[in-house]
């Protein structure tokens, strides 16, 4: 693998190969360890900044993957990066940016994670890969698997949406439901998954990090395009819809990596945005628990954002780590917030996003509210996935549509003047 050495627990510091990651870990994420000094006299920020490409496998030097056949590429990553006017405006703010996540294959971020973690499995020869998800990274999955010709098995909540369950199941993956949640110890789906892959041995690839430490490596393009397209300035702040983490901890690492290489001399300060109903990472933050005294929020909550529903966050760890590192913060969102802000990004930017992928807006709207943001500030929100992934929310605004005769004074009668 490119620079890869070994693998390193984060907690017990052992030391595994990179073969052998799935024989007995203790459970807590396992770190690619790389050869820095030889990347460092390898890799070139010139070469990069003449590279005008904007495209995930561009930073293929940063991902553990060694034989470029075995890149599965959809055209994921290098997606636009817009600059806000009108909500910006409102906001009283200069430079505000939407990264657009849902440009990826499958619809959301996850692409990025689940692009690279595949593609390590199908080096390794895995003929089935497997994953539990809210949906997003489900989806990333069962579309690499498609790409490779890999089977994919997913484990879902029985609660998640008819729309990104039947996707599953178009792009040809075994789709298993898994009922229980709301008096249960843990994520049934998680645990099922757990026992299944331990069982038949299949090879794990959900996109947090204890269970596949490559996938968490794809992340972190998403970093290295943002500073890129704001032509190698620093934002100041990264606002980042939070569930397990993966989001916000990956993105960082990226940060991370180019000011190790000194391409970069600042970092900007990440968010962690929950909602209030699920938001064990911005509680730990508040409450300035160190990285493994991390505690879970418990019960399965019902949310707007189901996707960041997740009670028992994989990577808060690492996410806390991230917080503390680049001076960041935490803000909880309540289901009301998150679905104004969902309806004023939409309808001032033209940017259709779905609850779990815009609730950023709501914690920027507080945050601008509460004076943590200068109206100069360069503020970065992704936007995780797109709003069709979750269309059931917004079955109450078919309402508000106007039903007409074909009349033009009935019509002139009913419109809004």
């Amino acid at each position: 693998m490119p620079f890869a050495v070994e693998l390193k627990c984060e907690v017990c510091n052992k030391t595994y190969g990179l073969q052998n990651w799935l024989e007995d870990t203790c459970g807590y994420r396992l770190r690619l360890v790389y050869d820095r000094e030889k990347r460092a006299n390898l890799v070139s920020k010139i070469k990069f900044q003449n590279n005008l490409a904007i495209s995930h496998w561009k930073y293929s030097q940063f991902f553990p993957v060694n034989d470029p056949k075995y890149r599965l590429t959809i055209g994921e990553g290098g997606t636009t990066l817009v600059q806000s006017k009108r909500l910006a405006d409102e906001l009283g703010l200069q430079n505000l940016y939407f990264k657009l996540e849902s440009g990826n294959p499958s619809g959301s971020f996850k692409d990025r994670p689940i692009s690279v973690g595949a593609s390590v499995a199908f080096e390794n020869n895995a003929e089935v890969i497997s994953a539990a998800s809210s949906g997003n990274a489900a989806a990333a999955l069962s579309s690499y698997a498609a790409k490779a010709g890999m089977k994919a098995v997913v484990f879902v909540p029985e609660r998640s949406s008819q729309s990104k369950v039947s996707q599953l199941v178009t792009l040809g993956a075994t789709v298993v439901r898994v009922k229980g949640g709301e008096d249960s110890e843990g994520d049934p789906s998680v645990q099922l998954f757990q026992a299944a892959v331990k069982e038949w041995g299949w090879t794990p690839c959900p996109s947090f990090g204890p269970f596949n430490p490559f996938q968490f490596e794809g992340t972190k393009s998403l970093g290295y395009e943002i500073i890129e397209q704001l032509h190698w300035e620093v934002p100041d702040w990264i606002l980042c819809n939070t569930g397990s983490g993966g989001l916000l901890s990956g993105t960082a690492e990226g940060f991370f990596d180019w000011e190790e290489l000194d391409w970069i001399d600042s970092l900007p300060k990440f968010v962690a945005v929950q909602p209030d109903a699920c938001d064990p990472i911005v509680q730990s933050f508040n409450q300035n628990l160190k990285p493994f005294e991390f505690k879970d929020k418990g019960g399965f909550p019902d949310t707007v954002a189901g996707g960041l529903a997740d009670p028992h966050p994989w990577d808060g760890d690492s996410a806390l780590e991230a917080l503390y590192r680049t001076n960041g913060t935490g803000v909880s969102v309540s289901d009301k917030e998150i679905m104004d802000g969902q309806s004023r990004l939409a309808s001032r930017e033209g940017i259709f996003g779905s609850p779990t992928g815009v609730s950023a807006i709501a914690a920027l709207i507080k945050m601008v509210n509460d004076g943590q943001i200068d109206p100069s500030d360069t503020i970065i929100i992704p936007v995780t996935d797109h709003g069709l992934k979750d269309p059931n929310v917004l079955e109450n605004r078919f309402s508000e549509a106007i039903l007409c005769n074909n009349n033009i004074e009935e019509l002139d009668s009913k419109l809004i003047k």
